[in-house]
């Protein structure tokens, strides 16, 4: 054995209950020994570089298990409009993003981040018409915080070949009184007309998203990625220019995180289409693996599109957007199942909840293999439907610091009742699911919401909002490690600090499990290693 890399004199939480050490080795990309200090230093050589933690914490690289790493990376090219307070001064910033630029006419302008709901002049949607004052030259598509609504002018509607007849299912395109498309896109929609904005993107341009995306969630000791990069682009199945952009950045070196990559497949025949491809979850290697076939079952909270049993309190005869009809949701899962794909669904309304467990009982999938099927968000519910999650089997992946922008707004969207069972996350686990955690960047309002022990800190303090659904500081991190690993089937090389697995790993300014728990959200990460390499910090 000859270690590459070996750590000393710290606190090693290896998230393997039992498993201590003082020391560890690395040799190439893999963890090769633990032990006493002395044990692991009598195997060191001259070429063996030894970092002394110096007291500091080690712990396994994070997971972050809902992210949209070329999403998040245009985000940094796009016009920031996080916490913009009003439709007022969006218009002026993006007026001024293309002047002060000297953005040439015809160039597709793109901005994401704003919240209607906080606007202090308005609370409803910017249109074309608003967009239009920005500028009639340039086709212009501005996002909602959530990613599922989007704005787009006259031109950009064009462009696209959007008109008063255009019908995407499981979506919409809203009108004005004559019947014209006013700009506003929503779900299905959206991801159809960002396919359409998609096409003037090349390898390079992805390369580079994927790499602005990854080296900024690597400043937060994120090692490994469940990314939705298919959403982002408005593919549905048609994925090589993707493929190629990892492949080129694995081939160079310059991949900041090891990649499950959710496949959006959002009808029947996607599916068919891409079972052509003879792939399904799992394959790959250590760097990029194919993960689930994404769905949506619903929208989102903030703009009304979560799909209810009952009105939405603030919106009477509004139940939100159901996606999907109950046979055809029944008939996609059979497929996947029957053909290895592993499946994440989409879930913020209950109604859209109850639709998706009906339908693995039609199929039974769940109960019959170990596919480890999710649920992304799971937001809202009630406790008889998390008892059916466990029976099903199904894991849950949540995106805590959801709760800290739904506060505001869910009981006025909901009232007490549904609002009290909302982010169920306690009940969960005693129901026996597997939950693991995420970001869900660039579908935040804050610049660092990639920030895992931000995430952790608001599953452990929640005074401001249900205090009972709180769980412990390590069942939060088992969320980021262990259980993340387990939800794409890599248990065996992720998630622990044990011998033989990768040597992904992150050097913390304290310890989350000795601080109180109120300074979890300001804990540093050091310095960030993906297999023995390290990607973020400076040795000392």
């Amino acid at each position: 054995m000859e270690p590459t890399l070996i750590f000393i004199n710290g606190n090693i939480i290896t998230m393997k209950e039992g498993l201590k050490a003082e020391a560890l080795a690395v040799e190439g990309d893999r963890i090769t020994a633990l032990g006493s200090r002395d044990e692991i230093m009598e195997l060191a050589n001259v070429m063996t570089r030894v970092i002394d933690l110096e007291g500091r914490t080690l712990m396994p690289g994070l997971i972050d298990t809902h992210v949209h790493v070329v999403g998040y990376g245009f985000s940094f090219e796009a016009i920031d409009l996080l916490g913009i307070p009003s439709l007022e001064k969006l218009v002026e910033k993006c007026e001024r993003h293309i002047r002060e630029n000297e953005i040439p006419d015809g160039t597709w302008i793109l901005g994401r981040g704003f919240d209607h709901n906080r606007f202090e002049d308005t609370k409803r949607f910017p249109n074309s018409s608003d967009l239009n004052r920005i500028s009639e030259k340039h086709p212009i598509l501005l996002l909602r915080t959530c990613g599922h609504i989007g704005i787009a002018n006259d031109l950009a509607l064009q462009f696209a070949g959007v008109d008063g007849n255009t019908y995407v299912r499981g979506g919409s395109f809203d009108k004005h009184e004559d019947g014209s498309p006013n700009g506003v896109i929503k779900e299905a929609s959206l991801e159809w007309f960002k396919e359409k904005m998609s096409q003037s993107r090349n390898v390079d341009d992805l390369k580079r998203a994927i790499m602005i995306g990854g080296r900024d969630l690597s400043r937060f000791g994120i090692t490994s990625v469940h990314t939705e990069d298919s959403y982002d682009l408005g593919y549905a199945g048609d994925l090589e220019d993707l493929y190629e952009a990892y492949r080129q950045l694995i081939i160079e070196g310059n991949l900041y995180q090891r990649v499950y990559q959710k496949i959006s497949l959002p009808r029947i025949e996607n599916v068919r289409n891409f079972l052509k491809k003879d792939l399904k979850s799992g394959d790959g290697n250590d760097y990029f693996r194919i993960g689930p076939v994404k769905l949506w079952a619903d929208g989102t909270l903030g703009g009304r599109t979560a799909w209810l049993i009952e009105d939405y309190d603030d919106a009477s005869g509004q139940k939100g957007i159901s996606v999907y009809d109950d046979d055809e949701m029944v008939e996609i899962i059979d497929l996947c199942q029957k053909n290895n794909l592993q499946m994440c669904i989409h879930s913020i309304g209950d109604a859209a909840l109850e639709q998706i467990l009906d339908a693995y009982e039609k199929t039974g999938s769940s109960l019959e293999a170990d596919n480890r099927h999710r649920i992304v968000h799971c937001q809202i519910g009630n406790h008889k439907q998390y008892e059916r999650i466990g029976r099903l089997g199904l894991n849950i992946n949540i995106q805590p610091l959801h709760t800290r922008t739904d506060f505001p707004l869910i009981e006025y969207r909901l009232g007490k009742d549904r609002t009290s069972k909302c982010h169920a996350w306690k009940s969960l686990k005693e129901e026996g699911v597997v939950i693991t955690g995420s970001s869900d960047v660039p579908c935040t309002n804050d610049r660092n919401a990639a920030s895992v022990f931000q995430g952790i800190s608001a599953i452990v303090n929640r005074d401001y909002w249900l205090k009972e659904e709180e769980v412990s500081v390590y069942d939060a991190l088992e969320m980021y490690t262990t259980n993340a690993a387990y939800s794409a089937f890599e248990e065996d090389t992720k998630g622990t600090i044990e011998e033989g697995k990768l040597a992904d790993l992150i050097i913390l300014s304290d310890d989350p499990l000795s601080i109180d728990k109120t300074r979890i959200k300001d804990i540093n990460v050091e310095m960030t290693f993906l297999g023995g390499r390290l990607i973020y910090g400076g040795m000392k």
